[in-house]
């Protein structure tokens, strides 16, 4: 995520509070700023795809990602060897992150800025004649290779690019005009369908299968087998453990 696009959310924001912020609720304003700096995203990817500048997709070693975006940001700065100015073709390098609200039997988590595609950064392009800017990329610590056929890098089309990063502007736009993002992940480790053992209760020992799951007060419904008819049941978290397939 650019300054130039944080700068346009505290904008956005200074706007919207000078017109009445009590006409507008705070997750209302959230929304309208992360949909304007998406929509800035937008223009700056069709701009650069008009110069021919492509986004890629680079392969990294597990829990790399942070660390290969500040190498290859770092490198970029500094070398001027042979000619070549690698700042010239890279325009961008992201690590897509998410805010995530973790539900287990343990309670509530929360986790800001995981990455959201484990063992992969996201690179802006504009490939110079020899091609030497992917050789570049490549030779940088962390990175193991390019996404593409045959060993050739393959640009990302402007759907999986914005698939990626979509939400991730989002979360960005609406952190530097310092709110809460209404777009949190949520994760439960527990899903309807699942068969699950239960392990306390009075029906301890039971097995059932999940019909419904509130994760905001750590709860399931369960029905199960008892007195020659399904019964459903309301359980906790902490008071069942998931039956895994063979």
């Amino acid at each position: 995520m650019d300054e130039e696009s944080k700068d346009e959310a505290e904008k956005i924001r200074d706007e919207e509070t000078s017109l009445g912020e009590s006409a507008e609720s705070a997750e209302e304003i959230a929304k309208r700023i992360a949909d304007k700096a998406v929509e800035e995203f937008e223009k700056t990817f069709d701009d650069n795809a008009e110069q021919g500048c492509k986004w890629y997709a680079l392969n990294t070693y597990s829990g790399y990602e942070k660390r290969v975006k500040h190498n290859i940001e770092g490198r970029t700065r500094n070398y001027r060897e042979d000619n070549f100015d690698p700042s010239e073709y890279i325009r961008d390098v992201e690590v897509p992150l998410e805010d995530v609200e973790q539900h287990t039997e343990k309670g509530k988590k929360n986790i800001e800025g995981r990455v959201r595609i484990p063992g992969y950064v996201l690179i802006c392009i504009n490939p110079d004649k020899d091609k030497r800017i992917f050789k570049f990329v490549q030779e940088t610590e962390g990175v193991t290779s390019f996404a593409g056929v045959n060993q050739q890098p393959v640009a990302l089309t402007k759907k999986e690019v914005m698939d990626m990063m979509t939400s991730y502007i989002r979360r960005e736009a609406i952190k530097a005009a310092k709110l809460n993002s209404p777009d949190k992940v949520m994760e439960v480790k527990y899903k309807v369908g699942e068969n699950v053992n239960i392990i306390t209760d009075a029906f301890a020992g039971f097995h059932g299968v999940i019909s419904e799951v509130y994760p905001e007060i750590q709860k399931l419904k369960v029905i199960i087998s008892a007195f020659g008819r399904d019964t459903p049941i309301d359980l906790g978290f902490d008071q069942v453990q998931k039956i895994e397939e063979a």
